[in-house]
């Protein structure tokens, strides 16, 4: 586990992937739908941005905010930040998310972990670290908003995308394959409640946490997290009928909650 923990912070760490981070700037679909909502409030919240990684989110976010906080377990990407947004260069810090001592209790109104960073904390019991001190800083009634793999979508990993350059499905298809032969049988990994995947991300470097939604919604309200919502990666619309949550198969969820 900890050789995954440590390959994970090189990647991240490392000049070419902050570049490619660096070069970011836009918003998936249900970040665009949530910050909509969010526009009028954020003027009067502060908001915790973790994982920030290269700034993805902080030119959209921060104009609204009150005071906006980017974080991040990469050296790499918080100068990055800093230099990319010299006006806020003292609003980045190098933090990890698994313990945010630099931060006050009761202090964010809003906290975004987008795009999945919390799944780079593969380890359960230490993912569940997170929760915990993000429900810590949060304000009581404020908002925590984040994205997961949807373990019960994994299928969608083994699909060849067509293409009309062979080379580019020789790489696909070198990719499903290492995929299947690096975990276990995807049947029986759709039976857990989480699991941890190596899905080819940066070059196979990254074990990476999958959670079933269902399971997600557990683990938040055992947390102390409540009026928990969700939202479509595919459509960036709210799934109306959480209760069926387990029926979407998109490949990442977002969800939207109260501490």
């Amino acid at each position: 586990m900890a050789f995954y923990d440590f390959l994970a912070k090189k990647a991240f760490e490392s000049k070419k992937i902050a570049d490619y981070y660096g070069k970011l700037d836009f918003l998936f679909k249900p970040e665009d739908t949530i910050l909509n909502e969010f526009k009028d409030k954020l003027k009067n919240m502060r908001m915790l941005d973790i994982g920030v990684g290269g700034g993805r989110t902080t030119s959209f976010f921060s104009k609204y905010a009150k005071e906006y906080i980017g974080a991040d377990y990469s050296s790499s990407m918080i100068e990055l930040c800093k230099k990319r947004f010299p006006e806020l260069k003292d609003n980045f810090f190098v933090c990890d998310a698994r313990n945010l001592d630099i931060f006050q209790d009761n202090y964010f109104d809003f906290v975004l972990f987008s795009f999945n960073g919390i799944d780079n904390i593969f380890i359960h019991e230490e993912r569940m670290k997170v929760l915990k001190e993000v429900k810590r800083v949060c304000k009581k009634g404020g908002y925590f908003c984040f994205s997961v793999h949807n373990l019960l979508a994994i299928d969608n990993l083994l699909k060849i995308k067509p293409s009309n350059n062979p080379v580019k499905i020789i790489k696909r298809k070198l990719k499903s394959y290492l995929i299947k032969i690096l975990n276990e049988d995807f049947s029986k990994l759709k039976q857990k409640r989480y699991t941890n995947i190596i899905d080819g991300e940066h070059d196979f470097k990254l074990k990476v946490y999958y959670v079933r939604p269902d399971e997600q919604i557990k683990q938040l309200k055992e947390t102390g997290f409540s009026n928990i919502r969700a939202f479509s990666w595919d459509s960036g619309k709210e799934i109306q009928d959480i209760s069926k949550i387990n029926d979407i198969k998109d490949l990442f969820i977002y969800f939207l909650c109260e501490a």
